[in-house]
């Protein structure tokens, strides 16, 4: 018979992301994070900054996405921990391993969860001692088609917009996205949003291949 051998227990794991919105691949890497720690400390980047399409939920909303996807029994073990974009990963990193300390008694157990999506996921490398926990892709979704979908809607149109992405967003997220498409920060990271499209678009005729900054 193979010997069962129970799953390395930490004192925490670490999430780290935008969840710009909260998405079903998301919980799943959140679940495991839960599953395998007494903790999950979920670090929330790009905080502290001014709304746009790219980022248009503040990190207490997305905090609050995060609690309200999870059970009641299971938001009691959730740590959220707002970091800013410093544009240097070692002066980001420290960052980040400085606030997850803050949070843990001395010499504890600290496991990051992650999954290398693309040369983007490169910082689950920035924390050695950390044990990573590599993680497959969690289906066929990330969060910029939500987002596009999302701004190109209206109040109205939100529903159908949405319906073939359904699937990937946990019933929280949708309510919650529902009540933001009525507040004044909707339309206008629409209207930003329609501008940066429309400017790409008019350099897709360029000879080169053009560098947005």
């Amino acid at each position: 018979l193979p010997i069962c051998r129970p799953m390395p227990h930490y004192d925490a794991a670490i999430l780290i992301g935008r969840f710009q919105p909260v998405h079903n691949g998301h919980l799943a890497l959140l679940h495991e994070a839960l599953a395998r720690a007494g903790r999950a400390i979920v670090v929330l980047g790009s905080a502290f900054q001014a709304r746009t399409p790219r980022n248009p939920f503040t990190w207490q909303e997305r905090a609050e996405l995060l609690r309200a996807a999870l059970p009641e029994a299971e938001r009691a073990r959730l740590i959220v921990l707002p970091i800013r974009d410093y544009y240097d990963e070692p002066r980001w990193a420290q960052a980040v391993r400085q606030a997850v300390v803050a949070q843990l008694p001395a010499g504890a157990r600290i496991a990051l969860v992650g999954h290398f999506k693309d040369d983007s996921s490169g910082y689950l490398r920035a924390f050695p001692g950390w044990e990573l926990i590599r993680m497959p892709r969690q289906g066929a979704i990330d969060a910029t088609p939500i987002r596009d979908a999302y701004l190109g809607a209206t109040p109205d149109s939100l529903d159908a917009a949405l319906a073939p992405l359904a699937q990937y967003l946990p019933t929280a997220t949708r309510a919650w996205l529902r009540q933001f498409a009525h507040t004044a920060h909707y339309p206008a990271l629409q209207e930003e949003w329609r501008m940066l499209r429309a400017y790409h678009a008019s350099w897709a005729g360029a000879p080169y291949p053009p560098v947005f900054v």
